[in-house]
């Protein structure tokens, strides 16, 4: 009885979150057994998304599909960002962990394909692209890993942990939720793997490497930045909107703002970066701007 049990609960487990995003070829088993790793358990039935009006679930649908298109763009980012890892001979923990952010990051596309099929009723695929990072032949290659690492992982990721933090604890639909928590999940790591990586390089590169370091941060903040101020679908956030994981422009901004006061300057600045005007750029006045 415990067997069976078992099993039919593997069984449900294991099925395939967006199974119209599959080649239909014998991979599928393969690709099946990396996506269930730590596998939280969602049950896509418990959905609350029926008690919404057509306008909120448009919503909704809408900023999943920017979702999925960004989560499917980072697959690439981390590809080039291990390219630029190999090129300075980073060590094995270092690669395997950004190799293994691709993977999360094909996890995290499959999941807004589900989210977005919930909301809209349809089954849709992220469009094609091809992430780019700054690349400058002429430096070094341990420079060129670490300042690329600091934009990837440390701030990107990191502000990735603090606004999925803030959105989980708003959400109380329970499928929403449980999505954003397992999306939660893996940035914390893909953040570690970053701050991680910085330390190495500088306690190898010296000065060469805080300077390199220290030119990224501008515009790695910035390039975050530009994604908190990005236009938003068009729609309201209502009650029941903000139930199911969604909160204002504003709000982020607030957030953001924080993040680089109280974590990101800190903790380059622990590390022997400077950040220049960093506070100032998104201090109080950038956070209500909105």
């Amino acid at each position: 009885m415990t067997t069976d049990t078992t099993d039919t609960l593997q069984d449900d487990l294991f099925e395939p979150v967006s199974a119209w995003w599959l080649s239909g070829t014998p991979l599928e088993p393969e690709h099946h057994r990396l996506m269930r790793r730590r596998l939280t358990p969602i049950v896509w039935a418990d959905t609350t998304a029926a008690e919404l009006s057509p306008a909120e679930r448009s919503r909704l649908a809408e900023t999943w599909t920017r979702r999925s298109a960004a989560e499917y763009l980072a697959v690439s980012t981390f590809a080039v960002l291990a390219i630029d890892l190999v090129a300075a001979g980073a060590p094995a923990d270092v690669l395997s962990l950004c190799m293994r952010a691709g993977i999360d990051e094909v996890r995290h596309a499959e999941l807004c394909l589900r989210m977005i099929e919930i909301y809209s009723g349809k089954r849709l695929q992220p469009p094609p692209g091809m992430s780019s990072l700054p690349d400058d032949p002429e430096r070094p290659k341990l420079h060129q890993a670490l300042a690329n690492t600091l934009l990837v992982s440390c701030v990107s990721e990191t502000y990735a942990t603090t606004v999925l933090t803030a959105t989980r604890d708003l959400t109380k639909d329970p499928v929403a939720h449980a999505v954003l928590t397992s999306i939660y999940s893996d940035e914390v790591m893909h953040a570690r793997l970053g701050w991680s990586y910085l330390r190495y390089a500088l306690e190898r590169g010296g000065q060469g490497a805080i300077d390199a370091a220290a030119a990224m941060v501008p515009v790695a903040l910035r390039g975050v930045a530009n994604v908190v101020e990005r236009e938003r679908p068009i729609g309201v956030v209502t009650d029941k909107v903000r139930d199911h994981g969604l909160m204002t422009p504003a709000e982020e901004r607030v957030i953001y703002s924080a993040c680089v006061r109280e974590v990101l300057v800190p903790g380059f600045e622990a590390l022997g970066i400077p950040c220049g005007n960093a506070n100032q750029d998104y201090g109080d006045a950038w956070a209500h701007a909105a």
